[in-house]
């Protein structure tokens, strides 16, 4: 769903006390329909042109620069960087976003341009101006057809298009037809369900709406969609959960589904492996008789007369019984006699490989159980390294392979910093090359889960329990209560070799019993990454 104008205004009213007056420390290019500005104060005011999610918001979580770049981009870069962001409002409740803007040039003369923000679906543009709305470059330029006369293009006045329609945070109309400008039917409906036009007035209350199995947002709760109603801090939250996060968990979900069948179809094929492997054992164990049988034709193999096909001889392994003992005519007594002590051997030879199989099977079925673990918790790039490690299919260019593993990070109010690995590759990676001897090493006991490193020059109970927390959040344990985490210098872990996975062992742990509870680690710690 795309922004209305009644969203648009509550926006930018939430974002003008952060971004008024800042400096544009940095103009990044994040692909051809994405950029953003990182402000003085280290936000980053994003924007996004794609058709189905145009939008801007304010953010902190780290950006990635693009080398990728367009005309448009070059002149947003050169007018805007390093210029100060003087208001931003909006035109007639319509979804139009004006910045404006001081720039500085070479010379260090100043000048006014603004910035056009138009959020218009699949026509959503950008378009710079002077201070006298003459087009100085625009993201989508425009020559007029037979539909739109509109011309957007450099060195042409930008015009706003008039409505017929009323502003409704001025002039009052009626609820029988929507006769207003930048309400949406989602909005208007809820008008006419409370019968009150004034809503659109309250005070900004970002809800997320789940109903009949669709998401929608809004900047007050829609009460006629009778939904589940999430609450957010802030617009800006709520627009990047619902265009990345709720995006990404949906893309995961493709790359998840992916995963999990080639897991599900590994481990059945293990499963059949193993119990092929346990009937193969259970034969060789009853080949051991052989050894017996061997030893009591060898005691009575002067008894044996060629061409008989049998011998009846006294057990002494067992009260001297007598027991019949097959024979081959056609051999000798002596070629008899190798035949059973030669099926003992491969019997007993069989047993030691068979044993080291199963063994593996096992181990082969864990890392499978843990990697389906893994994928409850990852996302995105996460997932795509979990691709890799499968080989299932190529999801790296050249280029991306040297990008480090994708590391959640955790940060407190001191300093103190827990590194998380949520698949083989990053707890592979964290725990044997990026973790320093003196950092402490985090584990859940007795499952499968993450390995967490806390680095800490000052590593208090307080923040140790923390990060054991952080451990048990991300691992099979994460829904259990009293759950035992081991911790230990780095020094004392060792990677155990020759293994599927990141498994390690470790000696001179402690142990911590805590419950994971997310919204604990969301109050104490900031999630940098």
């Amino acid at each position: 769903m795309n922004i209305d104008g009644v969203f648009l205004h509550h926006l930018i009213n939430e974002v003008k006390p952060t971004i008024e007056g800042m400096r544009i420390n940095k103009f990044i290019v994040i692909n051809q329909n994405e950029f953003a500005f990182l402000l003085q104060n280290k936000t980053y005011l994003y924007f996004c042109l794609n058709s189905n999610s145009p939008h801007f918001r304010l953010t902190k979580k780290e950006i990635t620069k693009s080398d990728k770049n367009t005309p448009f981009y070059a002149v947003l870069k050169k007018y805007c960087e390093s210029s100060i962001i003087n208001s931003i409002s909006q035109y007639d409740n319509d979804r139009i976003a004006i910045i404006d803007i001081t720039h500085f040039d070479e010379l260090g003369y100043t000048s006014n341009i603004k910035l056009i923000i138009e959020l218009f679906g699949r026509n959503s543009n950008a378009i710079l101006t002077n201070n006298d709305y003459i087009i100085i470059d625009c993201f989508k330029r425009l020559l007029p057809n037979e539909d739109d006369l509109r011309i957007l293009l450099p060195k042409v006045e930008y015009k706003f298009e008039k409505s017929q329609l009323i502003n409704p945070f001025i002039e009052q109309g009626n609820l029988i037809t929507n006769s207003f400008n930048g309400v949406s039917n989602l909005c208007f409906n809820e008008m006419q369900f409370v019968k009150n036009q004034d809503i659109i007035k309250q005070n900004t209350n970002p809800s997320l709406i789940k109903s009949s199995n669709k998401v929608y947002f809004y900047a007050f709760p829609l009460t006629y969609l009778n939904g589940e109603i999430i609450k957010y801090d802030t617009l800006s939250n709520l627009l990047e959960y619902y265009y990345y996060d709720l995006k990404a968990e949906n893309h995961a979900s493709d790359e998840q589904n992916i995963i999990n069948n080639y897991l599900f179809k590994a481990i059945k094929r293990c499963e059949a492996k193993l119990i092929k492997q346990q009937k193969e054992i259970k034969e060789a164990q009853d080949n051991l008789i052989y050894e017996k049988i061997g030893n009591l034709l060898a005691n009575n193999l002067h008894l044996i007369k060629k061409q008989d096909t049998k011998i009846i001889v006294n057990d002494f392994y067992n009260n001297n019984e007598e027991i019949t003992i097959s024979l081959n005519p056609q051999l000798s007594p002596s070629d008899n006699l190798n035949y059973y002590f030669n099926k003992y051997k491969k019997a007993k030879r069989s047993l030691e490989v068979i044993n080291e199989q199963i063994e593996n099977t096992k181990k082969e079925i864990d890392y499978y159980n843990c990697l389906l673990e893994q994928v409850k918790i990852s996302r995105n790039q996460d997932l795509r390294e979990i691709l890799d490690e499968l080989k299932i299919k190529k999801t790296s260019t050249a280029k991306a392979k040297k990008l480090l593993p994708n590391i959640t990070i955790y940060e407190d109010d001191k300093g103190n910093r827990i590194y998380v690995g949520k698949n083989n590759i990053q707890n592979n990676y964290l725990t044997n090359s990026f973790a320093k001897n003196d950092d402490i090493f985090f584990h859940t006991q007795g499952y499968s889960g993450s390995h967490t490193i806390l680095r800490s020059t000052n590593p208090t109970m307080d923040i140790i329990e923390m990060a054991a927390m952080v451990a048990s959040y991300y691992s099979q344990s994460r829904n259990s209560s009293n759950v035992a985490v081991d911790y230990v210098l780095k020094k004392y872990v060792k990677k155990v070799p020759g293994t599927f996975g990141s498994f390690v062992t470790y000696t001179n742990q402690k142990t911590i019993f805590v419950t994971p509870k997310i919204e604990i680690i969301e109050k104490k710690l900031k999630k940098i990454k």
